[in-house]
């Protein structure tokens, strides 16, 4: 693996699998990290990781967390191991909170008490309401939008490339859409989440979770940050923070994230488990290349 600088990619939900802790069990950096979200979370990750089963793994509760302590976990053993500071780092969604820790903004903890004050209040606000994110592949965007206007209650969450899009809102509505997409879409369907993510329906909880957060002062970034939202360079503290606690609200660009590794011009690495910003980034941008880090240093 090339030390050097690069744009480090680290992922969201849904790159959790069972077995994805082979190999790091030996590193030092992750095994810390790892232990450290078993105890503030007080979720069994590591055995999770390596046992699962599945449907315990990707249980809402424990995915979110999951995948972040294993990203941060792979990034701090690669530094360990002489890996130098970042150009800058993008996270995909949730993955974004793993680009927090790792540039020093937040502790793991911090960012694993956002992901349980979102777990909270989502559940709170939507009880009795089923909600959730589809996603359709192979659809033009303008088609996508088109079929949203039928369904008032949804709205276009994802932007992950050219022809790759998440919707967020009431599953009555996803599945009423889905019947309609899905006829002309290469791969369309529910996604394993339970709240309707990066939409305006979590709009209305950013004041609760900005309180239970209030105690965070979050610290300047050891590297440059990009915004999932609009692609914007985040460099202050503050700023990055700020984006975090509105990232739930937020629909996430990847087209508008890849544009701006075309100006930064730096090598991409994946920072986690599986392949799947590499996968998007190359749907938007086909010349680019994406290493992994999954592969343990050593």
């Amino acid at each position: 693996m090339d030390l050097r600088p690069s744009i480090l990619l680290f992922p969201g939900q849904g790159t959790e699998a069972v077995g994805m802790s082979a190999g790091w069990e030996r590193q030092g950096a992750w095994v810390e990290t790892v232990q450290a979200a078993e105890r503030h979370s007080g979720y069994p990750l590591r055995r999770l990781m390596a046992e699962g089963p599945l449907v315990d793994l990707r249980f809402q509760r424990h995915a979110p967390c999951v995948v972040l302590a294993h990203s941060v976990g792979v990034y701090r053993a690669w530094r360990e191991a002489g890996l130098q500071l970042p150009v800058a780092a993008a996270g995909h969604s949730m993955g974004f909170y793993s680009a927090l820790v790792a540039a020093g903004v937040v502790s793991i903890e911090d960012a694993l008490d956002l992901l349980s004050a979102v777990e909270d209040l989502s559940e709170a606000a939507f009880a009795g309401r089923p909600m959730g994110m589809a996603f359709i592949i192979g659809v033009p965007e303008l088609d996508v939008r088109q079929a949203l206007l039928a369904h008032p209650a949804l709205a276009l969450s994802n932007r992950n490339g050219q022809a790759q899009f998440t919707v967020s809102g009431p599953r009555e509505d996803l599945e009423a859409l889905l019947g309609v997409l899905g006829q002309t879409a290469f791969k369309s369907g529910l996604l394993p989440v339970q709240h309707p993510l990066h939409g305006p329906h979590m709009a209305a909880l950013l004041p609760a979770i900005a309180r239970r957060l209030a105690a965070v002062i979050p610290a300047q970034p050891a590297f440059p940050l990009v915004s999932h939202f609009d692609g914007r360079m985040l460099a202050s503290g503050a700023g990055a923070w700020d984006e975090g606690l509105a990232s739930v609200a937020l629909p996430v660009d990847w087209l508008a994230v890849v544009a701006q590794f075309r100006g930064l011009a730096s090598p991409l690495a994946e920072c986690g488990h599986g392949s799947q910003l590499a996968g998007l980034t190359r749907w938007a941008e086909r010349t680019f290349q994406v290493s992994s880090l999954q592969g343990t240093p050593f």
